[in-house]
């Protein structure tokens, strides 16, 4: 009978399993501790046999490999890249295009982790690819600004660019003028495929590179050219008006034709490039105000008036005439001939208040005028802005009566005016000084603006073609000599300032009146005009110092109306404060000439 012993000390089945368990655990443990190191090593370094470009980088990481790369292989070997079109062709060394091999490019997808849904799909990947052999070349790469300038070069030399077909009016307000331009067909560079080009062929050897082009623009077909002709008719005689006191601008009937696009639309471009032209005409910085004045005398030394800041907002610009264009087009309402819009601007005010620059109450602007004078002679446009030189910047105290003649002192050629035309008695006559009456009428506005009390205001004779070039009849105060003057009473409780300036450019001028607001609103009203009445015959005077036979004219013709308007002034609270109405009369005016006779 065997020993007792024995049997105790033999490992029973269940010890066994235990023991075959723990073996195969530590060994799958030992298996996976040598695969993670394996395949964190693997994906932090290069393939174990990678060759780049002639160079043994494997094994290596990233870092490493791009040292050893960037030493052996500094640069590409110096080739030449020439970009072709038909015979147009142009070319740069690789150098001048700071070529350099792409050493990322080739090293970068060799480690790492590949995109995979399982964790043991990844690392098998990864020791796939550690474990096999990889020889790859680099590609060459060009600096991008370069290779654009290149391009750039060759499409100076290739591009024609395209004659968009147009409508073109000749004469302003004859439809019979309009002619059709049915437009070219152009050609350009394809930047974008040429790019693509140099990026895909990268060679150290020579590389010529026929570069694609394409057609650009289109032509209008003959059949399309009487609706294109009518498109031009229904803008023919019309006009878009930016208004912004002092920044007038207008688009004419010309101008809106060549916005059309055909066969269809509107070119925002063409539009632009008018509304970029203003903008640079308005912008401007804020201006901060300056104000030195004798305190005892009043006399005004220097003055600059505030002005805020603008800044044109140029697509609003470009969308309102797209809309007044459209309007023109699609209305049937024949005497729409005209559309006013405000000049959109954003304004920025000055740091500094006008009222922190005086103690006279002057801080605000309580009043505006304007006026143009376009077709002046220069004799005229000389005495305007000396008489607007002369009447600006005199200071108007509380309870004051300002009386232009008093204020503008002697008119004549001792004190600097020049001989141009005036109205005397029954005719038009040179004598000193024409042209003040232009200043005396755009106070007059500025005054009916901020709502003061004229004391004194006469027409002219006749209708003078200047003050209606933005008024209608009647708006207007003649000065002369004596008692054919213009007043008015500062009746506010503060100084007035007159401020005003003559452009004589542009021929525009303007007058500002500078105070403090009570909260007085004034309103031109009921604006009438009645009795019109041709201008008479010419009237030819004999003149023995003229060659016979010679015309020379020195007054035009002007046919008689009579006018009136009421301007309406409240105060803060809407009560009336004055209620002025203003008669003119103007007679019918004949041109007259001198005529040249045999003595």
């Amino acid at each position: 009978m065997p020993d007792k012993a024995y049997f105790t000390t033999f490992p029973s089945k269940t010890a066994k399993l235990t023991l075959l368990t723990s073996v195969i655990a530590a060994v799958s443990c030992l298996i996976a501790c040598i695969l993670l190191l394996l395949y964190f090593n693997a994906k932090s370094h290069l393939p174990r046999n990678t060759t780049i470009h002639g160079v043994f980088v494997g094994g290596l990481t990233v870092a490493e490999a791009k040292n050893v790369l960037e030493k052996e292989l500094p640069t590409p070997p110096v080739h030449r890249v020439t970009l072709r079109v038909d015979d147009i062709s142009v070319a740069s060394d690789s150098s001048e295009l700071k070529a350099k091999y792409d050493i990322d490019g080739a090293i970068l997808p060799l480690v790492g982790v590949p995109a995979a849904s399982h964790t043991r799909t990844k690392m098998y990947s990864v020791l796939k690819r550690y474990y096999t052999d990889h020889t790859l070349d680099l590609s060459i790469s060009y600096d991008s600004t370069e290779a654009h300038a290149l391009i750039a070069q060759l499409q100076t030399k290739v591009d024609v660019p395209a004659v968009p077909p147009s409508v073109v009016l000749k004469n302003s307000g004859a439809p019979a003028t309009l002619s059709v331009i049915p437009g070219t067909i152009g050609r350009a560079v394809d930047v974008e495929e040429s790019k693509k080009l140099l990026r895909q062929y990268t060679t150290e050897q020579d590389l010529d590179l026929v570069i694609p082009v394409a057609s650009t623009g289109a032509i209008l077909a003959e059949d399309q050219y009487p609706a294109a002709l009518e498109r031009g008719k229904k803008l023919v005689g019309k006009t878009v008006a930016f208004t912004r006191e002092g920044i007038p601008f207008t688009v004419t009937d010309k101008q809106l034709v060549s916005f059309l696009q055909f066969p269809e639309g509107i070119n925002s471009e063409t539009i632009s490039k008018i509304t970029r032209e203003w903008e640079a005409q308005v912008n401007r910085d804020p201006q901060e105000p300056v104000f030195e004045y004798n305190k005892e005398t009043l006399q005004v030394t220097k003055f600059v008036p505030p002005r805020n800041g603008l800044k044109l907002d140029t697509e609003k610009v470009d969308e309102l005439l797209s809309e007044a264009i459209t309007t023109f087009e699609t209305t049937t309402d024949e005497t729409v001939k005209s559309i006013e819009k405000p000049l959109p601007l954003a304004e920025k005010p000055p740091e500094t208040p006008l009222a922190e620059t005086n103690d006279l109450g002057i801080k605000e602007r309580i009043g505006f005028g304007e006026s143009y004078y376009a077709h002046s002679i220069p004799n005229r446009i000389h005495n305007v802005a000396l008489a607007s030189q002369r009447i600006s910047l005199h200071i108007i105290k509380p309870g004051e009566e300002f009386r232009f003649n008093k204020a503008i002192g002697d008119v004549s050629a001792k004190t600097g005016y020049k001989s141009a035309y005036v109205i005397q008695g029954n005719k038009t006559v040179l004598g000193d000084g024409g042209g003040v009456c232009q200043v005396s009428t755009t106070l007059f506005r500025a005054v009916l603006n901020a709502g003061l009390d004229v004391t004194r205001r006469l027409p002219h004779s006749y209708r003078v073609s200047y003050y209606e070039l933005d008024r209608k009849p009647g708006i207007d105060a003649t000065v002369y000599s004596g008692e054919t003057d213009f007043r008015f009473i500062n009746d506010t409780k503060n100084a007035i300032l007159i401020y005003g300036e003559a452009d004589s450019k542009n021929l525009y001028m303007y007058y500002e009146l500078y105070g403090t607001s009570d909260g007085r609103t004034a309103e031109i009203v009921e604006h009438k005009t009645w009795n019109p009445r041709p201008a008479p015959a010419p009237v030819y005077i004999p003149d023995p110092s003229l060659p016979p036979g010679k015309l020379v004219q020195v007054d035009w013709s002007a046919p008689g109306i009579s006018a009136s308007f009421r301007n309406v002034v409240k105060d803060k609270n809407g009560n009336v404060i004055h209620d002025d109405t203003y008669v003119s009369n103007y007679r019918p005016w004949s041109a007259k000439y001198m005529q040249g006779v045999a003595q």
